[in-house]
Parts: structure tokens; C-alpha cells; sequence
């Protein structure tokens, strides 16, 4: 019996679904990161022209340009490090179809 690792290695057409399937997911997995930081980086600029009190200076710095240097950072991070964590899970999935084992 032909195992999913024997398909992939001699590129059957089986093979190939199953490395459809793991790029399939991984590039919907990367356009909801990207769809995310996007979302967040073009909201900042609606955000500072929606709310009048961002002009207000706070130390002599005005406030919007504080909200669009610090608070992003970690949500980037936090974005970073869920599409990491999901992407390995992802690979370990394929991993144990193709019978690589954990």
C-alpha cells in the first residue's frame, strides 16, 4: 500500500492534492494576517481624523501621533505570533498525514 509520503515523493497526482491542500490553507491563513494588519494600519488614520481629542498634546507630542506609534506594536506582535502558532500547527497536521510522524 502506497503511503501519502510515497505520493508526494513521486509527485502522483494524489501528492499533489495533498500539497494543494497544505498551500491552500497556509495562504488563506497568511491573507487573514495580512488582512488583519492591514485592517489595523488603515484604521489608524480614520481613528485620528474621526476623534477631535487626538489633536490635544500630551507633553508637547499632539495624541494621535502617540496612538499610532505605541499601541500598534503589540498588536502586531500578537498578530505575528498567532499566524506562527497556526502555521505550525498547519505544518504538524501535514506532517502526520503524510506519516512524518511528531
Amino acid at each position: 500500500m502506497r503511503t501519502p509520503r510515497d505520493e508526494i515523493a513521486e509527485s502522483t497526482a494524489l501528492g499533489e492534492v495533498y500539497l494543494a491542500r497544505l498551500r491552500r490553507r497556509q495562504l488563506r491563513l497568511s491573507l487573514l494576517a495580512l488582512v488583519a494588519f492591514g485592517g489595523l494600519i488603515g484604521a489608524l488614520p480614520l481613528i485620528l481624523y474621526a476623534i477631535p481629542e487626538t489633536r490635544t498634546q500630551v507633553l508637547g507630542v499632539p495624541l494621535g501621533i502617540l496612538l499610532v506609534v505605541i499601541p500598534p506594536y503589540p498588536l502586531f506582535l500578537a498578530i505575528g505570533w498567532l499566524h506562527q502558532r497556526r502555521a505550525d500547527a498547519l505544518d504538524e497536521d501535514f506532517r502526520r498525514v503524510v506519516g512524518g510522524g511528531g
